[in-house]
C-alpha cells in the first residue's frame, strides 16, 4: 500500500512540474537586408546576401519554430537561409494588419524570427513591449530587436547589431 501511495505522490508531483514550467518566447525583428535598389519589390545586394546569412548564423542555435516574412523579395530573401537552416516555411504576415499579428506573436512557444521593414519592425516592437521606438532611418540594416515574453506575458527586449555594423555619419 506504501508503494502505491509513494508512486501517486511521484506522478503527482512530476505532473505538476511539467505544468508549472514557464513556456518562454523569444521574438527575433529584424528589418530586411540591404536592397538593389529603390523599387517596391527590389531583391538583395551581395551585402544584403551576407546579411541575411548572417542573421541565419546568429540563430543557427535557436530552436526556431516559426519564420514569418512579408510577401515581398527583400524580406523573403532575408528570411531564406533561417528559414531553410531550420528546414522551416517561410510564413507570411500582413505588415497592415501589425496589432493582429503581435497579439498572434505572443500566442507563440519557441524562438521566432520577422522579417519586415524600416517602419515595420519598430511598430511590433512597441506593440509588443510598449516602448515608442521611431521608425529605422533608411541607412540601417544592421540591428536586431530580441523580444522575450514568459508565459505570455513581455519579459525583457535587448537590442543588438550584425555585422557590419551600419555606418552612419
Amino acid at each position: 500500500m506504501r508503494l502505491k501511495i509513494s508512486f501517486i505522490l511521484l506522478c503527482c508531483l512530476a505532473f505538476s512540474a511539467t505544468n508549472n514550467a514557464q513556456e518562454l518566447t523569444t521574438i527575433y525583428l529584424v528589418r530586411h537586408a540591404e536592397k538593389v535598389d529603390s523599387s517596391r519589390n527590389a531583391g538583395l545586394t551581395e551585402l544584403g546576401k551576407l546579411r541575411a546569412q548572417a542573421f541565419a548564423k546568429l540563430l543557427q542555435g535557436a530552436q526556431l519554430t516559426h519564420v514569418f516574412s512579408t510577401p515581398y523579395v527583400r524580406t523573403r530573401n532575408t528570411a531564406a537561409p533561417t528559414a531553410s537552416l531550420h528546414q522551416l516555411e517561410i510564413e507570411e504576415y500582413d505588415a497592415d494588419n501589425a496589432k493582429e499579428f503581435a497579439r498572434k506573436l505572443t500566442t507563440l512557444s519557441g524562438t521566432v524570427l520577422v522579417v519586415g521593414h524600416s517602419n515595420t519592425i519598430p511598430d511590433l516592437v512597441n506593440r509588443l513591449t510598449g516602448e515608442n521606438f521611431e521608425d529605422l532611418d533608411e541607412r540601417v540594416y544592421d540591428k536586431v530587436y530580441i523580444v522575450k515574453y514568459e508565459d505570455n506575458l513581455y519579459s525583457s527586449l535587448e537590442i543588438i547589431h550584425t555585422e557590419p555594423r551600419t555606418p552612419l555619419p
